[in-house]
């Protein structure tokens, strides 16, 4: 883990530099900048990252992320539990939350939705699929951020285990044997798009995320996979953009994904 502070946040003439503790034990630091920078800020500080370990997020400071982390117990947090997230495999992790969510609409919404969450179905009905015609942000906290949280992680997905708290959708409901996203289970996914697409996790807001991407879905048939997995993680993008149709096109395939839980 790394103790240092970075030179790249002075070198960025970074201001308001703090630091925290989470009760895991991990130490956070946090700088501000005028919030048209943010942008040019974490992607500076996401290639300063493989040098230094710290790992750059948007939005929170630290003393909000030590505190977002206080409503979790210590002992299902901080480097000591990585181990055991990071066993868990984040393509069975996604298929177990496609079923929970599956099932918890066929029970509550009376209505088999197989078809409707089948990429190859779904494939079909997207014809040529192209890239947004522009990158969507579809989070409703004030925007752009103006502040850059720094967590000595390896990687963007170990953070919501080294800090839970700053992902808490209040609205996902799965099957009655997982009826809620667990840090672990938003740990899995983000492994998982990180793995298949180069996502890189940019800006939290507790029930706001943005994912920055660098090699996205590009074929109907990866499209439509991965439009399917954001409806399952992310069933209110409905509010914000529309059906698992309207996420194929509008959003899977783009280098920056935006997600909102009501």
């Amino acid at each position: 883990m790394p103790i240092e502070t970075p030179s790249v946040l002075a070198e960025l003439e970074l201001s308001e530099i703090s630091e925290a503790l989470t009760p895991g034990g991990v130490r956070l630091l946090s700088a501000g900048f005028p919030a048209e920078r943010h942008d040019e800020v974490w992607r500076t500080l996401l290639r300063a990252h493989p040098g230094n370990g710290w790992y750059p997020v948007l939005g929170p400071d630290a003393h909000h992320a030590a505190r977002r982390a206080g409503n979790y117990r210590p002992e299902l947090q901080g480097p000591a539990v990585l181990p055991r997230a990071l066993a868990v495999d984040p393509g069975e992790r996604m298929d177990l939350l496609r079923r929970s969510h599956l099932e918890w609409i066929e029970t509550e919404g009376g209505y088999d939705a197989t078809d409707e969450y089948d990429p190859e179905v779904l494939a079909r009905r997207l014809g040529e699929v192209a890239g947004p015609a522009s990158e969507r942000r579809a989070v409703t906290g004030p925007y752009p951020p103006d502040s850059v949280l720094l967590v000595p992680a390896a990687a963007g997905y170990e953070v919501p285990i080294l800090v839970p708290g700053l992902i808490q959708p209040p609205n996902w409901f799965g099957a009655q044997w997982h009826p809620d996203l667990s840090p672990e289970d938003h740990s899995a996914v983000l492994r998982h798009w990180h793995r298949r697409y180069g996502a890189e996790l940019y800006y939290t807001g507790g029930n706001e995320l943005e994912l920055a991407v660098f090699r996205p879905p590009a074929t109907r048939l990866e499209v439509a996979r991965c439009a399917i997995e954001q409806m399952i993680y992310c069933d209110d993008l409905s509010q914000k953009i529309g059906d698992v149709e309207g996420v194929a096109r509008e959003q899977a395939g783009g280098h920056h994904w935006s997600f909102w839980w009501d």
